[in-house]
């Protein structure tokens, strides 16, 4: 008799399971639509946006890059899920020395975070468990990563109207992102070239030398060039300044969440990186309470003539499409163009007068703005 009440039981917890595997199903695909990037060329605050959007009660936020769509084809190379899922821990890099400075690491400044706090063990097994799904893509694998940070994180993610992630250049990977979030929404913060050259040139090697006068433009242009084209599409794409978002935070933070369909939240004031106060990471400042409008002008003080002269020559183009007012004339000029620029090694200056050559004769795709 036993037995036969055993055998009668069997049916119904095969059913529950069943129903259990279907209901995860649901809720992977749901998660899945609610993607939102943010983009933008390096230096351009494209961690301060993150920073902000991370206390929103609405949001899960993915706290580090992953570089997911700009490395798709790498991707496409590995053999299954569980070696893509490896790749792309090893990118987001949360428990290693690629993520930034920790608590044991001295020196570390403003823009150190710690996740010793962080319950990795329990993040890793339900990444793990999660891939096992019946019917995994590349797109369930991404979101069902950030799926699993935000039950470790003990976010809201069920009820979250967003997932968040943010890594520079995410707006020129127009293939991958239509490819695999074609409902996700993107956000591409833009930057004034002089200030983030400024930045960059604040950052020398140890011989006292900066190397981005050939690289800037390549790949702020690079950027830029993706204007026009997210404009013409203002449901899935918005494309907002970095200025007007820190002399202007609110009013900008306002339009940020009417864009991705959650409300605005005064916590969103404050920086903080997986739920943890942010100070920053400025390449003139050592830290800042709240949003600091500062290095917004800081340029202005720090370039010189023939600085600011190289990036408007080679960025007018996506200067004009931001509305950056040029401050020289722009034009070409033999003497300045053959001149080095300060601090720029003979290295970085050769790098940086062929690339300039390869520019106006059309040869950089990244410099072309006929999309």
């Amino acid at each position: 008799m036993s037995s036969l009440k055993a055998l009668e039981v069997e049916p119904e917890k095969i059913s529950s399971r069943l129903n259990s595997a279907a209901s995860d199903r649901i809720e992977a695909l749901e998660f899945n639509k609610r993607g939102y990037f943010i983009g933008g060329a390096a230096k351009s605050g494209t961690t301060l946006l993150m920073s902000l959007l991370d206390n929103h009660p609405q949001l899960v936020v993915l706290p580090e890059e992953t570089g997911y769509l700009e490395h798709r084809r790498e991707y496409l190379k590995l053999k299954n899920h569980q070696a893509k899922l490896r790749h792309l821990l090893d990118q987001l890099g949360m428990f290693g020395s690629s993520a930034g400075c920790y608590d044991t690491s001295p020196g570390c400044g403003a823009d150190a975070r710690s996740y010793v706090n962080f319950d990795h063990d329990r993040f890793l097994a339900l990444a793990e468990d999660f891939i096992l799904q019946p019917g995994m893509n590349d797109s369930l694998l991404f979101s069902e990563v950030i799926r699993a940070y935000g039950i470790a994180a003990k976010a809201d993610w069920r009820n979250c109207v967003r997932w968040v992630e943010k890594t520079p250049r995410t707006e020129t990977c127009e293939e991958a992102l239509d490819e695999l979030f074609p409902d996700a929404k993107l956000v591409q913060i833009v930057r004034d070239p002089r200030a983030v050259f400024a930045s960059f040139k604040n950052r020398v090697n140890r011989y006292g030398h900066h190397t981005k006068a050939h690289r800037l433009p390549r790949s702020w242009n690079r950027s830029a060039r993706e204007i026009p084209r997210l404009r013409r599409d203002p449901s899935r794409f918005l494309v907002i300044r970095y200025e007007d978002l820190v002399k202007n935070p609110e009013e900008i933070l306002k339009t940020i969440c009417q864009f991705g369909g959650f409300e605005f939240s005064e916590g969103m004031l404050e920086p903080t990186r997986a739920g943890k106060g942010w100070q920053g990471n400025s390449a003139f400042y050592k830290a800042f309470k709240g949003i600091s409008a500062a290095p917004a002008e800081k340029w202005k003080d720090y370039l010189t003539e023939d600085e600011i002269w190289w990036i408007e020559l080679h960025c007018r183009k996506g200067m004009d499409l931001a509305n950056y007012p040029l401050q020289t004339n722009a034009r070409f000029s033999l003497l300045r163009w053959l001149k080095r620029l300060p601090g720029e090694s003979w290295f970085g200056y050769i790098r940086a007068r062929r690339a300039s050559l390869c520019q106006w004769l059309g040869l950089l795709k990244e410099c072309r703005y006929d999309k």
